[in-house]
């Protein structure tokens, strides 16, 4: 154990801790130099159901979403999906760079309430040509992550089996149609509380499929838990901070 230590503050000392975004040297012990972490842009006060910014003028009842919209019953996006974050994240995803994965997750975990009252953490499937095509489902390793910080299960109960073309390939937000068939689950879920794990919440239809299946196999109650939300069009949007990134 003493020689571990000694090994990991050796490598502290004599290597230099380089942030993920500006690529030069971070006064952090994270993935990002504290400039780079202010950049990011806090999606706050957002609608604690659909996850959608909301202005401190709307005093009361989101305009965006209704019960009926979508099926689950809250949503936890604490940034909005702006460009450092979609830096980040697109390497995580497209270019294989997992060891992006501690820190991504640090963020998802981000202002979620103390002891949060789950169950389970469901990471959201990918259809198994997608992950042939990538290597992995980038949010198992994200709910793996926050599995071990909040010491919840991860219960991988639900699977895709439907392909359908990315979000990111898509002519616009509003281009993804998908039916109830998407997703199937042959668990009994009956009156569990569930985190269902994503990256990044766009139209809100993969999450309402998604948490629809969980809800028909028994659970009582599905969150949905993700690193960002994309604006809707023309909705207003938290203050953006200074993004003066150097990315390679």
């Amino acid at each position: 154990m003493r020689l571990q230590q000694h090994s990991s503050w050796l490598l502290n000392t004599l290597l230099p801790k380089i942030c993920r975004l500006c690529q030069q040297h971070s006064d952090t012990d994270h993935m990002l130099c504290s400039f780079c972490k202010d950049s990011l842009v806090p999606n706050s006060p957002a609608c604690i159901r659909c996850g959608e910014y909301l202005p401190t003028s709307v005093m009361q009842g989101c305009p965006y979403c209704t019960p009926e919209l979508f099926a689950f019953d809250a949503c936890h996006a604490p940034w909005k999906y702006s460009e450092g974050l979609r830096y980040l994240i697109h390497r995580w995803k497209f270019v294989k760079t997992t060891n992006l994965t501690s820190a991504l997750a640090d963020l998802l975990l981000e202002g979620l309430e103390t002891n949060p009252i789950i169950d389970a953490l469901v990471p959201m499937p990918l259809h198994w040509r997608r992950t042939w095509q990538r290597g992995y489902n980038q949010c198992a390793l994200l709910a793996q992550r926050a599995s071990k910080e909040l010491e919840i299960p991860t219960h991988s109960v639900l699977s895709c089996t439907m392909y359908q073309a990315p979000q990111h390939k898509a002519a616009h937000r509003h281009a993804r149609h998908l039916s109830s068939k998407h997703f199937h689950c042959e668990q009994n879920l009956k009156g569990l509380r569930l985190a269902l794990i994503d990256d990044v919440i766009t139209t809100g239809q993969t999450a309402h499929r998604a948490a629809q299946c969980l809800k028909t196999a028994g659970a009582e109650h599905v969150a949905i838990w993700c690193i960002a939300k994309t604006p809707k069009p023309g909705a207003p949007c938290p203050s953006t901070a200074s993004q003066f990134y150097v990315m390679h």
